[in-house]
């Protein structure tokens, strides 16, 4: 985050994220407006809970952590749920769920087992800090292409698409998520983006081939990041990113 905040253009209009995830960049933002989207219902639905409900986290704390409780919660069909239960579901299982992974099968069923070692929700404040700062947010269901035809002059757009293997379905974000094999079309996207006068950073996983094809245009700094990705601590280890930025 620290190396983040510092690439974050001095000035700029609108916010924009179109993998949002857990929008950690945008809360750490002073601006405000923002556009936030992502392909994930559950996930969007929830920080609109979280913009809009005083009490959700009441309900999340009333809620039993227990391994009945968790697998009870994990089966329930979202989509035949109403926006607050639907949020307080997908609250509580990202809580819950072993070591906070989300995971879905080919069906887009999140599938991750109950964790052992989990922590407590944050407290109200941080719930109502949040919902503040969402207020100046348009939170959407969007494939990234969609928003990133909504950027105009002025604004500024971190980009951060989830990590695959080419070709490969990895089951972490869904059968429709962004992978490598996006990667050549996307830079396309960036001189787009470029050409509009928006300024973007945009992090990803280091390889030759992407640098090569960057560099030239962009400012590229490699940085070292620790990834948590694994299941499991021994498989924690440090990984090399890119971040990419048309601007000084």
């Amino acid at each position: 985050m620290p190396v983040l905040t510092k690439n974050i253009p001095s000035v700029f209009g609108r916010y924009v994220e179109p993998f949002c995830g857990s929008a950690c960049l945008f809360f750490e933002t002073s601006n405000k407006e923002a556009l936030l989207s992502d392909i994930n219902h559950d996930l969007i639905n929830a920080l609109d809970e979280i913009k809009k409900n005083k009490n959700l986290r009441s309900l999340l704390i009333d809620m039993e952590n227990t391994e009945e409780n968790y697998y009870r919660i994990r089966s329930l069909d979202p989509e035949k749920l109403n926006k607050t239960d639907r949020a307080v579901r997908f609250l509580y299982l990202n809580r819950y769920c072993f070591n906070g992974v989300y995971r879905t099968n080919k069906s887009g069923k999140f599938n991750v087992p109950r964790g052992t070692k989990t922590g407590s929700f944050p407290s109200q404040e941080v719930f109502d800090l949040a919902r503040e700062k969402l207020k100046h947010a348009e939170l959407t269901v969007a494939d990234y292409k969609q928003t990133l035809k909504r950027l105009r002059e002025g604004d500024f757009v971190y980009i951060d698409p989830p990590y695959s293997k080419h070709g490969k379905f990895t089951g972490e974000y869904g059968p429709e998520s962004f992978n490598s094999s996006c990667i050549p079309n996307f830079i396309d996207e960036l001189s787009l983006i470029d050409s509009r006068g928006v300024k973007f950073l945009f992090s990803y996983r280091a390889c030759d081939e992407t640098i090569s094809l960057l560099k030239e245009c962009y400012n590229v700094e490699t940085v070292a990041v620790k990834r948590h990705v694994s299941g499991f601590k021994t498989g924690w280890n440090e990984a090399k990113e890119i971040l990419v930025r048309n601007y000084g």
